[in-house]
């Protein structure tokens, strides 16, 4: 009735709790954390397992080309790996797997890399991150030589409260591991190849 009062309680908003999450994790999360090249890199304890796999004639023997697709990282928010990190990276998980010779420019394979995709969550709650790779190997040739190997690995990596309580970390555990499980699965493929003695 008219200039009655309601003495109800007042319903809270249903959008609150979400908002306020989302408010939590604004600040929580800081500023972006780029990827880091020796945590992206195979462990020693993984090269050590991989390395048994190999064949002879892939030690020492494979040049890595530039690597391409690299990313800066927003200043607000994300994990990118730029340029190059992702050729450290590289580059350290072929030396711990004494596949890259001793002299550059020498072996007898070359492996050039392309970051195709690196899919990131846009709320930073246990994020997910996965990242498509394509990976090409051909034997050293003048003008060019025959390809062995090409194919995308893509590869996924959750992070939880486990790796850190901070969610821009969180993103960056998670996207330097699913690079890490990348390389591994190349090298896995690289194992199982036929190669010419």
């Amino acid at each position: 009735m008219p200039g009655m009062i309601d003495r109800r309680p007042a319903r809270p908003l249903r959008s609150m709790p979400a908002l306020l999450a989302a408010m939590a994790c604004a600040l929580l999360a800081g500023c972006g954390t780029p990827a880091r090249p020796l945590e992206s890199s195979l462990t020693d304890m993984e090269s050590l397992q991989l390395r048994s796999w190999l064949s002879p004639q892939l030690r020492r023997n494979i040049d890595l080309l530039p690597v391409s697709g690299g990313q800066e990282t927003s200043r607000w928010w994300g994990s990118r790996i730029n340029a190059m990190t992702l050729n450290q990276t590289y580059q350290e998980s072929l030396r711990r797997l004494g596949l890259m010779p001793d002299v550059p420019d020498t072996g007898r394979y070359q492996l050039q890399v392309e970051v195709l995709a690196l899919a990131q969550p846009n709320v930073p709650v246990l994020p997910e991150v996965a990242i498509s790779v394509r990976y090409t190997l051909t034997e050293r040739a003048a003008g060019g030589g025959k390809v062995l190997y090409q194919r995308t690995l893509r590869t996924t990596q959750k992070a939880g409260v486990d790796d850190s309580l901070n969610p821009s970390e969180q993103l960056r555990i998670a996207t330097e591991a699913a690079l890490r499980n990348n390389i591994a699965d190349l090298i896995r493929d690289l194992a199982s190849l036929s190669l010419p003695a």
